[in-house]
């Protein structure tokens, strides 16, 4: 998985580890390749969206290890074993991660210095404006923009339909048409998490099904960079706050 960020006022804000920045572009630019907890290989069939289906998972999802993990630690034959987690466990400095364990459709930022100086007012500009998700289908893959109030730059993400936790997040946003918003920082312990309705999502992900299911490109920070100039009104989809998301994450695994 990868992101870059684009800088709304046209200043760079800072390349993280393994970045890049002045693409010679319009605005800042910084790419990272993100590793979310060295996920392992995988071999499953795709999820659905609506009646078509997904390309095949190749890269384990959270769930996934979980899942083994749970069944690592009881003998076969014990039942059913809560597995519970929160969303900080998942996070990434300076990362946008995008995930469905649970059946749950969570984007999860854990922010530094570097990207915003704390959460100040933040959690009060979402809980008042919502968000903004733009979902770009592209061959081989979905840029993923979240747009945050009281942000001076947007988080973009390159999104792999052969990673596991994508294809969780896109099969639960497609089926309940809402998307978690946890945002965490470095500086301090408070947490923002909120519901929103996602009305639109749907419709965004079958106008674009065709492209993203292509095969993946072979450099991913390549192709985000080649798409990186504008956002494309027509994925533009509100994220409206209904409430607070529970911290908790819970599922059961049968053993």
């Amino acid at each position: 998985m990868a992101f870059w960020r684009r800088d709304r006022k046209g200043k760079n804000p800072g390349s993280g580890t393994g970045g890049t920045g002045g693409s010679g572009r319009s605005g800042g630019i910084s790419v990272n390749v993100v590793d979310p907890r060295r996920p392992g290989p995988a071999d499953r069939p795709g999820l659905l969206l609506g009646d078509r289906q997904l390309p095949r998972i190749t890269v384990s999802s959270f769930t996934d290890r979980l899942t083994a993990h749970a069944r690592s630690q009881h003998p076969p034959g014990t039942g059913q074993v809560a597995v519970v987690m929160q969303h900080r466990s998942f996070a990434e400095d300076d990362g946008v991660i995008f995930m469905g364990f649970a059946g749950r459709p969570g984007i999860v930022v854990r922010m530094t210095p570097r990207l915003r100086a704390d959460l100040y007012d933040l959690g009060e500009a979402i809980a008042a404006d919502g968000g903004v998700l733009y979902l770009d289908a592209h061959e081989g893959f979905l840029r993923a923009t979240l747009v945050l109030p009281a942000m001076t730059v947007d988080l973009d993400t390159g999104m792999l339909l052969r990673e596991g936790n994508v294809q969780e997040f896109l099969a639960a946003a497609y089926a309940t048409e809402t998307v978690e918003l946890h945002v965490q920082h470095t500086t301090h312990d408070r947490l923002l998490n909120y519901t929103c309705a996602a009305p639109g999502i749907r419709a965004v992900l079958d106008e674009g099904f065709d492209l993203y299911t292509q095969p993946p490109p072979a450099d991913l920070r390549a192709a985000l960079l080649a798409v990186n100039d504008r956002l494309n009104p027509a994925v533009r989809l509100p994220l409206r706050v209904t409430g607070n998301a529970d911290l908790a994450l819970a599922c059961l695994v049968d053993v």
